[in-house]
């Protein structure tokens, strides 16, 4: 009996929130109520207040679940191993992070849109640097240890992934997840003038 009410409530989830998805891409994040997702995922307004507390709670929720799938992904740990970096295993850890994106490309390309939340990639940016803050205290990435400061290169490479994840899904995932983690590794570790074919004279 209990399986059977868990399954229920997996699934009722589970249409709350794709229809949570489908009508912010029909009609905006700040224009959807509470009627329409119920009327949209054929619930009523008592159901989803049983699962969710409002359309913030939902989002929150959402979202939370979406970025904990994609941070369980990061581990410099793997590939960052006595200050040497492991190209192999860092190509494997970021085509991965885009493997996943790729499943939930849908929520990304809405979220990042005009019609999702504001925000968003504000957000997803601050996940993913304190992600790496603790991934890297962890290898003990000392400031008095590196060329450049712990915290500018955090930003850097959160920036760039989100920017490239951006550009990525609004151009109808053009390239496979392993292209663009090859891409990515290159511009990462070459640095974009020397990866894309410039000579760089000192």
């Amino acid at each position: 009996m209990l399986k059977k009410t868990d399954l229920r409530v997996i699934r009722t989830r589970k249409m709350i929130k794709e229809s949570f998805i489908d009508l912010i891409q029909e009609k905006g994040y700040e224009s959807i109520t509470i009627r329409d997702i119920a009327d949209h995922a054929l619930i009523n307004r008592a159901t989803f207040y049983l699962h969710y507390v409002d359309k913030q709670d939902l989002v929150d929720k959402l979202i939370d679940e979406v970025f904990s799938e994609l941070t369980d992904i990061i581990n410099p740990c793997v590939y960052i191993q006595k200050r040497e970096v492991k190209i192999s295993q860092f190509q494997s850890m970021i085509e991965a992070i885009f493997t996943n994106i790729f499943h939930h490309a849908k929520f990304y390309q809405i979220m990042l849109s005009e019609k999702g939340v504001h925000g968003f990639n504000l957000r997803m940016q601050g996940v993913l640097q304190e992600k790496f803050r603790k991934e890297f205290s962890t290898i003990d990435l000392q400031e008095e240890k590196l060329s450049t400061p712990p915290e500018l290169l955090i930003h850097f490479i959160s920036s760039a992934l989100i920017g490239t994840v951006e550009w990525w899904v609004n151009n109808d995932l053009v390239y496979s997840p392993k292209h663009m983690a090859v891409q990515i590794v290159n511009l990462i570790t070459i640095g974009p003038l020397q990866s894309s074919g410039f000579k760089v004279q000192a």
